[in-house]
């Protein structure tokens, strides 16, 4: 299969190539959509003659594991790198727009203004990358896009290269490569900021700073001091910035992407109107033979059965993914079109559903909110889709009846509410486990509530987490499609200390299910704790928007913006969240202690001592006593006994340690954050994000051991990356991947 005629055919049974949108040195970008996750991407298929040599593959994997580690606003995100078919390929994040050369085709010079505007996007895109020592290389006008959206967006980090020291190979486009990247230097942030200065020269004059053959213009790198000739018509001051960032010597240029944001800030345009950046309007989706199905979320959560309405809307979401030409959307904040399905569920005494299409409702059903009715339900609504578009009936046969269904729907609801939800839920899995035969649901949601149970309230039972391994492996074995089961094992290995582990088992689990608000969830929150905050909140609000009854995600959002000093928002947050009655003490006693806030943490010691929560009880009322009391030697050793009868759930040992550390920070008891920074690494910990963000630990993070223990938790946290976004050899199936087997 050649590179150049995919258009219209199936990439390993996920990637539909829709249309090639161009092609280069390493071969086709095409627009494809992933069938698993319902997004679009690009696709971007390496040349045969490259792929078939072995250490180029193995170069290209390297960087694209590097490039996929950054994740900010103003870089194009780089997601897999698989094989299907006889062809590698790549895929990232799809950008609607244009390029700066197309633009600059089009307009041939720039205004000062649009110049800056775009070049200081490049540079908050360059410093993320930098941050993660990741060099781009290759920074062109090719590579710089212009969203629709008004977006500046870095791209194709295809020749990127680790800032490591060592001698790298020549990579890159001679016209804008820097002097000693030309020389076959190492590369170094300033070999990006060489790059973007010429950019920038060529975008405020309208032309390339250095023309010719290859051999000139590589000779001419070593000979010209800097770029100033032509630039009499632009201020003398950007001019001057300009100089500084294209000259020849390292040591008279500017050195960072944040050196030359700070320069060129004079010219920043705050209020811009978006037809002043040229922006293009996106193209419409090219899939319109693809009918889109709007499953709204139920509403009556205060019903005493809404937790079947749940099941039921899951269910339907899950089996139209499963049917041509069908594309699920539960999003209640989905973008409608005339030609959309809509499905709206109320819960009152029985099920009420709409089915609406090109403005007309097609049906109005009226079901009973009964278990052993649920799949027979979830048929009705599924034949009045299908009839709606014309699709033919769908018939599904019900499964499992009884009260044991009616049981495990309940229990499930329950325990993704709170702490006591939980407590309730075990034993109703337990009971309908007794009556029922043999389920892999049913096993995987009983797995999933022992380990939250063992979390949240210390269970001292040493076998809890064995049994809820058991429970989950079984499932794991009778259904490996399905996304409860690969929930479950994801838990088990998050709890028992294999991060790494949990992060495949997540990754099934939304490619089993790609509108799973619990796999949404699941992975946000550990790419939240890895550091990889904004694919992170995007997968949490993906969950919200597909069940808004995902409260505790909001409280996960909240802690990532009172790490990053975003305190206006987190308050905005935690004030919605109290509004609506959903609470966690611990997360407002931390919020409290990071802000120094005495008169908070006064407020909730009263709370703590009225017994309103069940998280270590014990520990909370010494960690605020610890802040509001002072006596640190005293409360220390008190801390430190309750830490040595910590039960064996090794993700709630991470956590409790990381509050001793918060603890000991404060104080500036630097050997005992130290040592408990270590302790928490070996029960699993990865939060990079807290570790570099949390205010107690700003003294910490100066002290001589802090270096190391911190490359142990970014190798952690890139390694989850790894797991979360991996090669993704199509020709196995993704159980043996994440299993091993």
């Amino acid at each position: 299969m050649s590179e150049q005629d995919l258009t219209g055919r199936t990439l390993g049974e996920r990637y539909d190539i829709l249309e090639l949108l161009g092609a280069g040195g390493m071969g086709a970008v095409y627009r494809a959509r992933d069938r698993e996750l319902d997004e679009l991407v690009a696709l971007k298929v390496i040349r045969g003659e490259l792929a078939a040599v072995p250490a180029i593959v193995d170069r290209f994997r390297s960087e694209v594991k590097l490039a996929r580690r950054v994740t900010h606003h103003n870089v194009a995100r780089t997601f897999e790198l698989g094989y299907a078919d006889g062809v590698m390929f790549c895929t990232m994040e799809l950008v609607e727009g244009e390029s700066l050369t197309a633009r600059l085709r089009r307009e041939r010079r720039l205004s000062v203004a649009d110049a800056v505007a775009i070049a200081i996007a490049v540079c908050d895109g360059l410093a993320a990358a930098h941050a993660r020592d990741v060099i781009h290389r290759d920074i062109k006008p090719d590579n710089v896009l212009l969203a629709g959206d008004g977006r500046v967006v870095v791209a194709d980090f295809g020749v990127a290269a680790v800032n490591v020291g060592e001698r790298a190979e020549l990579s890159g486009t001679p016209a804008y490569m820097a002097p000693e990247q030309a020389r076959g230097e190492p590369p170094t942030p300033a070999a990006d900021v060489y790059a973007l200065g010429i950019v920038l020269y060529e975008m405020v004059t309208g032309r390339r700073a250095f023309t010719g053959d290859v051999t000139k213009i590589l000779e001419d790198k070593q000979i010209v001091e800097r770029v100033a000739a032509g630039l009499a018509d632009v201020p003398a001051e950007l001019a001057d910035v300009i100089a500084h960032a294209t000259a020849r010597e390292l040591g008279q240029r500017l050195q960072t992407a944040g050196q030359l944001r700070r320069a060129l800030a004079p010219w920043e345009r705050h209020e811009r109107a978006s037809s002043q950046m040229g922006v293009v309007a996106p193209r419409e989706d090219s899939t319109s033979e693809v009918t889109t199905v709007i499953v709204v979320a139920p509403t009556g959560v205060d019903h005493p059965r809404f937790y079947l309405a749940e099941a039921i809307h899951e269910e339907i979401v899950a089996r139209l993914g499963r049917l041509p030409r069908l594309r699920p959307q539960p999003r209640v904040d989905a973008e409608r079109t005339p030609n959309d399905v809509i499905v709206q569920l109320a819960c009152s005494d029985r099920l009420s559903v709409t089915v609406e299409h090109r403005g007309e409702q097609m049906a109005m059903l009226s079901l009973p909110l009964a278990a052993e009715q649920l799949d027979a339900a979830v048929a009705t609504v599924i034949d009045a889709v299908t009839d709606a578009i014309d699709l033919g009936a769908i018939r599904v046969e019900t499964s499992q009846v009884g009260h044991a269904l009616d049981l495990m729907y309940r229990a499930r609801h329950l325990a993704t509410r709170n702490i006591a939800g939980v407590q309730a839920a075990v034993p109703m899995l337990l009971k309908a486990q007794a009556e029922a035969a043999p389920n892999p649901k049913l096993a995987a949601m009983l797995a999933i509530a022992q380990v939250r149970l063992a979390f949240f309230t210390g269970s001292d039972d040493p076998e809890v987490l064995i049994r809820a391994r058991e429970l989950a492996s079984r499932a794991v074995a009778a259904a490996p499609d399905q996304v409860l089961a690969h929930l479950a094992m994801g838990h088990v290995e998050l709890n028992t200390g294999d991060p790494v582990a949990a992060a495949s088992h997540f990754r099934v689990a939304i490619a089993c299910a790609p509108h799973s608000s619990e796999a949404h969830e699941q992975l946000g929150r550990m790419l939240l704790e890895a550091g990889y905050l904004e694919p992170a909140i995007e997968r949490l609000e993906d969950a919200i928007a597909i069940n808004p009854n995902t409260k505790a995600a909001r409280w996960d959002i909240a802690r990532a913006y009172a790490l990053d000093g975003r305190w206006d928002d987190c308050d905005r947050m935690v004030a919605e969240l109290l509004a609506s009655g959903v609470d966690r003490v611990i997360v407002r006693a931390r919020f409290a202690w990071w802000r120094r806030d005495a008169a908070a943490l006064a407020a909730i010691q009263a709370e703590l001592a009225t017994g309103r929560t069940s998280f270590v009880p014990g520990l909370m009322s010494e960690l605020v006593a610890t802040f509001t009391e002072g006596d640190w030697p005293s409360h220390r050793a008190r801390l430190l006994a309750v830490v040595a009868e910590m039960p064996p759930n090794r993700r709630r040992r991470a956590f409790v340690g990381q509050l001793v550390v918060e603890a000991a920070g404060y104080w500036r008891d630097i050997p005992t954050a130290i040592e408990h920074i270590a302790r928490t690494i070996e029960e699993g910990l990865f939060d990079l994000h807290w570790l570099d963000h949390c205010p107690m630990l700003d003294e910490v993070r100066q002290a001589p051991g802090f270096p190391p223990l911190r490359a142990r938790i970014k190798q952690r946290a890139d390694a989850i990356l790894d797991a979360l976004y991996g090669d993704h050899h199509l020709g196995t199936s993704e159980t043996a991947l994440a299993t091993g087997i």
